[in-house]
């Protein structure tokens, strides 16, 4: 019976991908983004031979999930970009400092 083992972080690497489709929808902070785990190198030939597609399969969702990482964190700064923006606009309708 094949070890389960290398299924694990594909399982954990679903996980993340939900997470941060979540963060996409609400557009939050930077914060709610998580990286993607990278896959564990496997230098051993014989596993690598053996378990080829499962390891082939990790990295594709790796892959997947960092594009979903990476748009994620261009979301936050966007959504931060509009804040400044907003925030300069109200700051400009305070007028000139008297001060000045």
């Amino acid at each position: 019976m094949p070890d389960p083992s290398p299924n694990l972080p594909m399982a954990g690497l679903i996980c993340c991908a939900l997470l941060c489709c979540g963060s996409l929808t609400r557009a939050a902070t930077a914060l709610d983004c998580l990286p993607p785990l990278v896959p564990a190198q496997v230098n051993d030939g014989a596993t690598r031979t053996t378990y080829a597609s499962e390891i082939r399969a990790e990295y594709v969702a790796y892959f997947d999930e960092a594009q979903i990482y990476l748009h994620c964190l261009e979301s936050a700064r966007a959504e931060v970009t509009a804040e400044v923006n907003r925030a300069l606009a109200d700051y400009q309708m305070l007028g000139p400092d008297p001060a000045d």
